[in-house]
């Protein structure tokens, strides 16, 4: 039985985040969730039924923009034109490196992240962090698990930020559980803004590049997540817990791992492995593992090695919650699935 995560709304108008003047859509609109592939980078963009926009990340820098391209076109088959909140997930090329170009291109009005970088002394840390400094241009707000975006027609709740993750008093006992194997990481990973969404009794999470190590603190010894309906896979399919994966107990697990970059042939097993999975979808076939382990590929966005398609997958949630539908954008096949 699901047991979903219920904290008190801290909206942060205090902090000083914009809050949105409500769009004409009207509150029966769905929830509406899109895996963007930026190619083994990540970018998520979600639209609440009240019209209120969140992208999670924005992939590459890349002179040719083409992750902010790939971004408005997702964009556009949402109906929106601008981003109400930006999350960056932590500070890693493949995640913000494509911040500027999407600003240069649309309006963007708030910044949220875990705080200041702790790769900014070496060469690739400095440069990541410079590049989304550049776009967020002072207007940020730095974000701890329990805080929440004020949205209309769903539950936004950060659940994990700076190696901390939320811990409910009603978190139940994890029979998964055995003792902490993994080495410890302080880097940026380690580091990933995560968040739940909740619309009715559906349940999306996303924990960024979470690495095993934080992903074991928010499984064990109590599953403080709960269980949830659809997992963004942590980390591209890399560096999982089982202990968290299996207690989440996703009906559906997407997966935003490039050809080459992520999709690890253990990981991926781990994913299949998980009880109550019913659906396993892919924005790329990763090359590093078999086909066996990879999505059906009428479930997989993007099936070639080149870095030419940029197909997504795309979530369509009823507004009361109770289904929900997986879209393929390449070849328009959908499965639909209930709320647990």
């Amino acid at each position: 039985m699901k047991k979903p995560i219920r904290i008190g709304w801290l909206i942060l108008v205090t902090a000083g985040i914009y809050t949105p003047t409500l769009f004409s859509q009207s509150a029966a609109e769905p929830l509406q969730i899109y895996w963007i592939d930026v190619e083994g980078g990540s970018s998520t963009l979600i639209v609440a039924p009240g019209g209120d926009s969140i992208l999670v990340d924005a992939g590459w820098n890349r002179e040719d923009a083409r992750d902010a391209q790939r971004i408005q076109s997702a964009m556009a088959d949402a109906g929106v034109s601008e981003i109400n909140y930006f999350i960056a997930s932590h500070f890693h090329g493949d995640h913000v490196g494509g911040t500027p170009a999407l600003a240069k291109r649309i309006e963007i009005h708030q910044f949220f992240d875990h705080g200041e970088s702790v790769e900014a002394d070496t060469e690739r840390g400095r440069v990541a962090w410079d590049t989304y400094l550049s776009a967020a241009q002072g207007n940020r707000q730095t974000v701890q698990p329990g805080d929440s975006l004020p949205l209309t027609g769903a539950d936004f709740r950060f659940v994990s930020a700076n190696r901390e993750v939320i811990n409910p008093s009603d978190s139940e006992l994890n029979p998964l559980c055995g003792p902490d194997t993994v080495d410890e990481d302080l880097g940026e990973n380690s580091r990933s803004v995560g968040y739940q969404i909740t619309i009715g009794d559906f349940e999306f999470l996303d924990l960024g590049d979470m690495t095993a190590d934080v992903q074991h603190i928010a499984a064990c010894p109590r599953n403080r997540l709960g269980k949830v309906d659809v997992l963004q896979v942590p980390h591209h399919g890399t560096q999982l817990a089982a202990e968290l994966i299996w207690a989440l107990a996703p009906t559906v697990a997407v997966s935003n791992n490039g050809a080459t970059k992520g999709g690890n042939a253990n990981d991926l097993a781990k994913i299949l492995q998980s009880p109550g999975l019913d659906g396993f979808w892919q924005v790329h076939y990763a090359s590093a593992a078999p086909a066996d382990l990879n999505a059906e590929a009428v479930m997989t966005a993007n099936l070639t090695a080149e870095n030419d398609q940029g197909h997504w997958i795309k979530a369509t949630i009823d507004s009361d919650g109770t289904s929900y539908e997986i879209t393929n954008d390449r070849n328009n096949y959908s499965k639909r699935y209930q709320t647990k």
